[in-house]
């Protein structure tokens, strides 16, 4: 009999270590594994990234110079409203049109609500962009009168040249010379590096 009490005794010991102990570190256990898991994901895909950095890089380099100069000319890296301005004007002049009103406004994407660059006090970026290059946006309005067919080809001008320029918005009057008015705003990209 005391042999059959011990084998209990000990039975419901092994039990009771087993349901206190040892299943709350064996759930320890698997949560440290599941996070291993996660590290080595994250370890494949950096170095995933890593060989696509490569890869583009060398494409980069095998560019020629001229090449290069036209992709800094497409997506500029930085924003410099004065000659984006200067670039649209001299192509408008190319076509005898008087721009008025030029307005030229850069826009940040990780910005709250789109805000400009200069709507943060200290012209700091917000803390929640992250660090690699972002392709963010310059809008640009202006007013000019012109005929209808003068205007398309500065259009089909505007659409030739290197930069990347979208139409955003356009409206169109009739004024009393019979020619007319048009209000333009255009999207153009440089990309910003952090």
């Amino acid at each position: 009999m005391n042999k059959n009490i011990t084998a209990t005794i000990l039975t419901v010991l092994a039990f009771g270590v087993y349901f206190t102990y040892t299943t709350v570190k064996w759930d320890e256990v698997k949560a440290v594994q599941a996070v291993n898991d996660q590290y080595s994901q994250a370890i494949a895909n950096a170095d995933n990234l890593i060989t696509t950095r490569d890869k583009v890089l060398q494409a980069y380099n095998s560019l020629s110079e001229d090449d290069r100069a036209r992709i800094d000319k497409m997506v500029p890296n930085s924003v410099d409203n004065i000659r984006l301005i200067i670039d649209i004007n001299s192509i408008a002049n190319r076509r005898g049109i008087v721009l008025r009103g030029i307005n030229a406004q850069a826009r940040m994407s990780g910005a709250p609500n789109g805000q400009d660059m200069a709507g943060s006090p200290s012209g700091d970026m917000p803390n929640n962009i992250i660090s690699a290059p972002t392709l963010d946006t310059v809008s640009v309005s202006f007013n000019t009168s012109t005929s209808y067919g003068n205007f398309i080809d500065f259009m089909r001008d505007l659409e030739s040249s290197l930069r990347i320029i979208d139409l955003t918005h356009m409206t169109m009057a009739v004024n009393d010379k019979g020619g007319y008015d048009f209000a333009v705003q255009l999207t153009t990209y440089w990309l910003r590096q952090q």
